[in-house]
């Protein structure tokens, strides 16, 4: 059946025509810019958990006041 409908689509396919506008290539920048944009405030909001998963956080200030 896919063979068939294969076949199908090659023998009577016809030529198109489209037609993208000026304004196209503005909207994927808008849209590559803005995703750029979510991706560093998703990483803002989680820096310090980020830090610590990464094994990068530092000691907290209150185990060194506890020693004194």
């Amino acid at each position: 059946m896919k063979l068939l409908t294969f076949v199908f689509l090659i023998l009577f396919s016809m030529n198109t025509y489209a037609y993208l506008d000026p304004g196209t290539g503005s909207v994927l920048l808008q849209v590559i810019l803005g995703g750029v944009a979510a991706i560093g405030v998703i990483i803002k909001m989680y820096w310090h958990r980020l830090r610590a998963a990464l094994g990068f956080a530092q000691k907290d200030e209150e185990e060194d006041k506890d020693d004194e």
